[in-house]
This record gives structure tokens, sequence and C-alpha cells, in this order.
């Protein structure tokens, strides 16, 4: 898929559907390649958006040159919304999800490996496949899981 200035549909159509709202929370951003305009849709739902990878800060945007497997401990329950688009790094940054938050994974059509082993109290909320809505011979899942509240 041609990379644009605009965030993939798979995002933005996610986050109009389910209606998140960021208004002072935190979300983790994480891919393959380049997420700015993934990261300006975040900010414009009111998150303060950490950025795997290196770029220039943009206000409420920060980069943080750290890779998904060195993830710093105090990061361990703090964001909101965890987006990945590299199924390979979900057991990584799982661990960031905040109980009754939700992690979002878009990737290649049947390589989602399900929750199982990725932490305590995650649950799959909805596992979707089918085209790309920007390259519809290019099939993709998106899976929302939620980490549970304490009880």
């Amino acid at each position: 898929m041609k990379r644009t200035d605009r965030p993939r549909r798979m995002l933005t159509d996610w986050t109009a559907s389910s209606g998140v709202a960021g208004e002072g929370l935190a979300a983790l951003l994480v891919g393959l390649d380049q997420l700015g305009p993934e990261a300006y849709h975040l900010v414009t739902l009111g998150y303060e958006v950490f950025v795997l990878g290196v770029g220039e800060d943009q206000p409420h945007v920060h980069h943080v040159e750290v890779g998904p497997t060195e993830l710093p401990e105090a990061w361990h329950r703090r964001f909101a919304l965890v987006v990945s688009f590299d199924v390979a790094v979900v057991p990584h940054v799982a661990p960031c999800l905040a109980d009754g938050g939700l992690l979002v994974t878009i990737g290649e059509a049947d390589t989602w490996p399900g929750v199982e082993g990725m932490g305590d109290r995650l649950t799959e909320v909805v596992v979707e496949q089918g085209p790309d809505p920007e390259d519809p011979m290019t099939h993709r899942f998106r899976a929302v899981v939620a980490r549970l509240a304490d009880a």
C-alpha cells in the first residue's frame, strides 16, 4: 500500500465507529513505517501520543527512540490506547495497556495470534478480516483487545 499524508482508514474507520475519545489520556503508537498521520489523528481525538521510533516531536506527539522489547517498566499499564501496525510486537507492548484500556492491532490477514500469553485480564473485543479500504486487493485484520479493570 502506498503511504500518503492521510492516516490509515483501518484506524480512522475504527475510531469513528467506536467513538473513542482521549481527552487527557495517553496513547502508544507502534508500526513498521512513518506514523505521523496516525499520530496526528489520535491527537485530534484528544490523546497525548507517544510514537516508538525516530521523528520530530510536535505538540502532543512525542517520538521515543526505544525498541518495543526495551520499553521502560514505568510504561506498564500507562496507556489508555495502544495502536500497533506490527503484530509481532503486540506481546511486548500489551503490558503498557492500562486497566480498562484498548489495544488495536492492524495487520496482514490471518496473522492475528490471539491474546493467549500476552498478559492478564486481556480479552478480545472484536477481530475482523476483510479487504483493506485503501487497497481492496489486500486483506487485513483489525483486532481490538481490552484489559479488564480490577474488580
